[in-house]
């Protein structure tokens, strides 16, 4: 077999675990590191070292066990950040049983939409999470145990402290054997285009995205600020990876600015996970030039693309920043397609990550476009084949097994990739003051076609924008205040439809 020349291949020099077992080998990896701080809360100050994390970690499993969790069993967890979160999250794997997560701040729908799953036994959640959802909580079948973070005791419910019966020597405990292909969590997509559809991880998989990040030599011993909650994709795989790489993560309960910017001159913050809209809040906060922000060396950033003013304000406002690093991914993509080691090409998402493959086609012909012609990217993993829960579905897939993301890039000659706004070539930018984003087209009702292309908007004070007579949109351009957004910074489609 030969290499396809128009692909773009990411390292496949990988080397994983012989057992393949995602839990297991992350667990011998966070009890070497001992006394070692793992875990900050901000605002209080309270702190989870390495050692106490693994004892939680044995403790949950243990508990679990004791309640009857088991592979092949689901258990969720609604909550807001907490100490106790990242080690639920680990005990849950050790155990063998499948993790689903919801955003204790969503609508109940949506949390009943990632909790109403086949096999699922038992949840944690906070005592927010627990008064905002208890109705859904009781219409879920089969759910046997809804365990509550905090002291406040509710009726019906076990609190955590109480649930943690057993105990065990760190160096007795033994993960459960599990197989390469079981699941091991359900990420949800963003579904900005629908409702989220819940993506499997397998070991394979969450092995393969922990031990590139292991590899990354900027992680260890590192200082990590992680804005995102641990509900998403984004926010919980690099706070594993983190532990994986014997990090400290540092989160802030409130996440404003204001606690942002405390926190990264009280811990010397070096690394912080964020998203664009984090990044602009940030460098143009009023006090950052009140903080001592010096110890920042790197910003990671995902969800949308950065705009190019508020990086090189992050130079600025960070005066020792390295390197401002864009990452490219979804949850079908086992997280990140782009390597964050590689070296920085501004404008660019990056090279293609490890144990990947990348191809852009044509959008009509389907065929494999070479360097710098655009076209939708495609990716497929050496270790991970996406499967949606509850859906035998593959049209995700084209006939290779590459995903289809439905986004428009190019790559250059050496293999940086690069997203095209689907509105650039309708609209003449002025100095980055219009800001936009490819997802801001939606369809609106038409009589003939069904749907036709509808553009919304955004102008800053002072921006000059003009639309070509021969590029026009056949619904429209509609200027707003504001785009409508859902957690995380994704823009929220349903909300700009009813705009129309």
């Amino acid at each position: 077999m030969l290499k396809n020349k128009l692909y773009v291949y990411g390292d496949d020099q990988l080397q994983l675990p012989a057992h393949l077992q995602y839990g297991k080998h992350l667990y011998q990896r966070i009890k070497t590191q001992k006394d070692k701080i793992a875990i900050i809360n901000a605002e209080s100050g309270e702190t989870l070292s390495y050692r106490a994390l693994t004892q939680k970690v044995v403790d949950i499993a243990l508990s679990l066990t004791r309640v009857g969790i088991k592979k092949g069993d689901v258990v969720g967890i609604c909550s807001e950040k907490n100490l106790d979160f990242i080690p639920t999250v680990l005990g849950i794997a050790c155990v063998g049983a499948t993790i689903t997560l919801a955003d204790v701040t969503s609508e109940s729908a949506k949390v009943l939409h990632r909790l109403k799953l086949p096999n699922l036994k038992l949840i944690f959640c906070s005592g927010f999470g627990y008064d905002s959802h208890k109705e859904s909580f009781s219409t879920i079948p089969g759910l046997e145990h809804v365990i509550v973070y905090g002291d406040q005791a509710r009726e019906g419910t076990t609190l955590f402290k109480q649930f943690l019966t057993e105990h065990a020597d760190i160096e007795d405990f033994l993960p459960v054997t599990v197989e390469a292909e079981d699941p091991v969590i359900i990420l949800y997509t963003s579904g900005t285009t629908g409702s989220p559809k819940g993506v499997l991880w397998t070991n394979k998989a969450m092995l393969m995205l922990m031990e590139t990040n292991v590899n990354s030599t900027f992680y260890k011993d590192k200082v990590v600020l992680v804005t995102r909650e641990w509900c998403y994709p984004y926010a919980l795989t690099l706070t594993l990876c983190c532990m994986a790489a014997g990090a400290t993560v540092v989160y802030c309960p409130k996440n404003d600015t204001s606690q942002q910017l405390d926190a990264i001159q009280a811990y010397k913050v070096q690394i912080i996970q964020l998203t664009p809209s984090t990044l602009s809040d940030l460098v143009t906060s009023p006090i950052i030039e009140q903080r001592d922000v010096s110890s920042v060396e790197m910003t990671l950033s995902s969800a949308t693309s950065c705009n190019p003013k508020y990086i090189i304000a992050a130079k600025t406002k960070f005066p020792n920043l390295q390197k401002v690093c864009q990452l490219y991914g979804s949850a079908e993509m086992t997280g990140l397609a782009t390597d964050q080691n590689a070296p920085v090409k501004y404008g660019s998402a990056g090279i293609v990550g490890p144990g990947l493959v990348i191809k852009v086609v044509d959008l009509e012909t389907r065929k494999p476009l070479g360097p710098n012609r655009r076209g939708e990217v495609c990716v497929k993993s050496v270790a991970f084949i996406p499967r949606y829960v509850n859906s035998t579905s593959t049209n995700h897939l084209d006939e290779e097994g590459f995903f289809k993301t439905g986004d428009v890039a190019y790559y250059d000659e050496d293999g940086y990739i690069f997203f095209v706004d689907r509105m650039e070539e309708l609209i003449n930018f002025n100095s980055y003051q219009c800001i936009m984003h490819c997802r801001m087209l939606v369809g609106a009702p038409h009589k003939q076609y069904g749907e036709v292309p509808t553009a919304f908007v955004v102008l800053h004070p002072g921006s000059n924008i003009s639309v070509p007579n021969k590029m026009r949109l056949e619904g429209g351009i509609r200027f707003v205040e504001q785009l409508p957004r859902i957690y995380g910074d994704k823009l929220n489609r349903k909300a700009l439809k009813l705009l129309l």
